[in-house]
């Protein structure tokens, strides 16, 4: 079969498939493998987790299991820290973090009430490192209270508060 003998509807509907590969190949090959963690059982504190949401603009999602390893990797308690908008209403959260400017702290006060609400002082790399990284430990300021409070002391105060 010659190509000069294809009409051009066979011809262009072979070049159709012939990218058509190429892209799936492609995309196939480029697509990472997906990988599914777990937060482990030992994390349940009396049938509850100590949730604490994080408000910070433009800081990647983090994972389920990252959420549990930044009290886990520190240590100080067990709590689940994640910024996943889709992962609970703001409402049934023990604390929620803000990050930033004040002016955020009080866009949150339709979803919780004062005592809730806490203004995170941090890097954004500290952040984006799962609290890793960070050259000074984060320092947590209640809203109501004006306590201060590092990641560990928050999770502890808000365990007994259970």
């Amino acid at each position: 079969m010659g190509w000069r003998q294809v009409s051009k509807l066979q011809k262009t509907v072979l070049i159709v498939l012939f990218y058509l590969t190429i892209y799936l190949w492609i995309s196939y090959v480029t697509t990472p493998a997906t990988t599914m963690t777990f937060v482990s059982e030992d994390l349940r504190v009396e049938a509850k987790y100590v949730l604490i949401f994080i408000v910070a603009p433009l800081v990647p999602v983090f994972s389920d299991a990252d959420g549990a390893n930044v009290f886990k990797y520190k240590n100080c308690g067990k709590c689940f820290v994640t910024n996943n908008r889709g992962f609970l209403p703001m409402s049934e959260y023990d604390a929620i973090l803000v990050y930033g400017e004040r002016s955020l702290l009080t866009e949150t006060a339709a979803f919780m009430d004062p005592g809730k609400r806490y203004l995170l002082e941090t890097t954004k790399k500290c952040i984006g490192s799962k609290f890793k990284k960070c050259v000074q430990e984060p320092r947590i300021t209640s809203f109501s209270s004006k306590e201060s409070y590092d990641l560990c002391n928050l999770c502890a105060y808000l365990r007994k508060s259970l």
